[in-house]
């Protein structure tokens, strides 16, 4: 009857021929829209109910009730500026549990249930034209050597990068994120992180330190001056914006490329520049009358600032 919102990590995906990961926003043409206002759909089935009310004479029944529904108040907040940032690197013993195995684990087997994961290891040897493999990682890989961000490996697209480096021992890292598990159909077993293993050229990669990273607490969180123009270095960015009445709100993230959303501790959901939603459903109950907090987990880059409007925008 409605378009819910799935906060946090809560998006599940589906599998048809490649993995589709639901959005954070759940508004499917519902009669009511996440924000809970009525939509014309709402209103062409009222009119029919309301047609049949009237032959079956329901206002006689004694459980009758007549209700009044009516769209939520919207409010606009303005700019948000984001004045202070943390690399994710810097705060991987905040956020993170630390393994060390001889072979990559999943999320699952280090009882970790969403977020993302980090997997790190020494590679000996000058690397020329070798291709890094992936064996079915789930869901997106950014990739580094020696600290240089190398390319995304994707589930469904791409599944090697070339890799090239004349030192005589390099250090890879590969962090993963769990996009949603595939909740329909015949593929609900679905491990995250990466599944069967790591190669460069022919060989199995071993002897891996593996942090855990479900970002489910970000409020230790050291934060020092914004850096600006840190492409592709996963980054916290934190802002404050000013509420002075209740209602809801939309933020709009354009100019970001791909992230995760706090407002005021609460992990609002996922963003993402290819679409389709272009703006996050804020409920008024997260918002406090003064200033609010806002956090942003930027993977690739940052707009500088975001701006919460009174309306959403469609799809």
């Amino acid at each position: 009857f409605h378009g819910g919102t799935n906060f946090g990590f809560m998006n599940g995906a589906n599998y048809h021929d490649e993995q589709r990961c639901t959005v954070t926003s759940y508004d499917y043409d519902a009669l009511l829209t996440e924000a809970g206002d009525l939509t014309k759909k709402y209103h062409l089935v009222k009119d029919t109910i309301d047609e049949l009310k009237e032959k079956i004479n329901i206002k006689k029944h004694k459980n009758y009730k007549e209700y009044k529904v009516k769209d939520s108040k919207k409010i606009a907040c303005g700019k948000v500026e984001f004045k202070e940032s943390a690399s994710l690197w810097n705060n991987l013993n905040i956020l993170s549990k630390h393994y060390t195995s001889p072979y990559v684990k999943t999320m699952e087997e280090l009882d970790q249930d969403y977020g993302f994961i980090l997997y790190k290891t020494k590679v000996k040897g000058v690397i020329e034209n070798m291709p890094l493999t992936l064996q079915e990682v789930r869901d997106r890989a950014l990739i580094y050597l020696n600290g240089e961000f190398k390319g995304v490996i994707d589930r469904n697209n791409k599944q090697e990068i070339i890799l090239n480096c004349e030192k005589e021992e390099s250090t890879l890292e590969i962090l993963v994120e769990n996009m949603g598990r595939i909740n329909y159909g015949p593929l609900l077993k679905d491990s995250k992180g990466i599944t069967e293993g790591v190669r460069l050229d022919r060989q199995f990669l071993f002897n891996w330190e593996i942090y855990t990273i479900p970002l489910d607490d970000i409020s230790n969180l050291d934060f020092g001056d914004c850096v600006k123009d840190v492409e592709n270095h996963p980054r916290f960015f934190k802002g404050t914006f000013n509420v002075s009445e209740s209602g809801d709100t939309f933020l709009d993230f354009t100019g970001w490329e791909k992230g995760v959303v706090y407002i005021n501790g609460f992990n609002l959901g996922r963003y993402w520049s290819e679409g389709p939603q272009k703006r996050l459903y804020v409920p008024s109950p997260l918002l406090k009358e003064g200033e609010n907090e806002i956090v942003i987990f930027e993977l690739h880059n940052n707009g500088e600032v975001m701006e919460l409007f009174a309306e959403a925008k469609l799809f």
